[in-house]
């Protein structure tokens, strides 16, 4: 969360008009997801490879930087809208780990009550988990204990790319609302 310590310098520096939000927040996305990109390609391979997955290892990829991505740019929105960085730091692991409950894989999509159903439609990672699963198993889902694993899991005939696209619109969805709180907020008067 750097955007606490460079927010004084942010606000003065917008405030005198040298640049806009958007533009600082597209140069901390380009300077952190380029960084990310680089260093998960070699990680994804290794873990790919390493581990022997199934399915394609640039759709694993894709997954695994499209989820690091929507964190990273998650990470910006809740700072930006936070006075300090330890309700940041509260704020940003409690709304994940409600995330992780409606992902899918703590419980399973079809075991979400009805009245919880909706929020699992509002959860990034349960895209990219779906897109994972269908990656590693479209190829061939054996058969355990008389089921499948995606039929076990609710997602027989999920495609992944698709998946992987609807996670990607929560990077849009999230950099719209940073960009929005930075844009109007005022962190400070001068």
């Amino acid at each position: 969360m750097l955007l606490f310590p460079e927010r004084n310098l942010f606000t003065r520096e917008r405030n005198d008009g040298l640049y806009y939000a958007f533009t600082y927040l597209l140069a901390k996305m380009f300077e952190e997801l380029l960084l990310a990109g680089l260093a998960s390609l070699g990680m994804t391979a290794f873990v790919f490879y390493g581990v022997k997955l199934q399915g394609q290892w640039v759709c694993f990829w894709f997954i695994y930087y499209v989820t690091l991505s929507n964190g990273i740019v998650l990470a910006y929105f809740i700072a930006s809208f936070s006075p300090n960085l330890d309700v940041a730091n509260a704020l940003l692991p409690t709304y994940v780990v409600t995330l992780l409950f409606f992902a899918g894989f703590l419980i399973k999509l079809n075991q979400i009550p009805n009245y919880w159903n909706w929020y699992s439609y509002l959860d990034f990672i349960r895209y990219s988990f779906t897109a994972l699963m269908a990656n590693q198993f479209s190829g061939g889902d054996p058969v355990y204990q008389d089921t499948t694993f995606l039929t076990s899991f609710s997602l027989q005939g999920q495609n992944q790319w698709r998946n992987l696209g609807f996670s990607s619109l929560f990077f849009i969805f999230f950099f719209v609302c940073a960009l929005t709180v930075m844009t109007f907020k005022k962190y400070q008067s001068r």
